[in-house]
């Protein structure tokens, strides 16, 4: 059975952001995947590889918010940190 770890990345707030034209998938092909209306970006991760993104614009601050759903069991030694 793989490991899958699941990162749901939600927009809040700002009422026209849009990961659709906001964001860039980087890498990770099928396992990144952008859904309601692009209000959500949904990353995940197998035994082989992750997924990332990367935002087409600089931002001075602003707010990032995030589920994580962890493997089923004993999921010690799993990293849940991002930056």
């Amino acid at each position: 059975v793989a490991a899958l770890v699941l990162l749901l990345v939600s927009f809040c707030g700002a009422s026209m952001a849009n990961f659709w034209t906001d964001v860039d998938i980087t890498w990770g092909g099928p396992r990144a995947a952008i859904t309601n209306n692009g209000q959500q970006l949904r990353l995940s991760m197998d035994r082989t590889s992750g997924s990332g993104f990367q935002s087409k614009s600089e931002y001075l601050f602003g707010r990032f918010d995030m589920k994580i759903k962890l493997v089923p069991g004993n999921s010690a030694g799993t990293v849940t940190a991002y930056y």
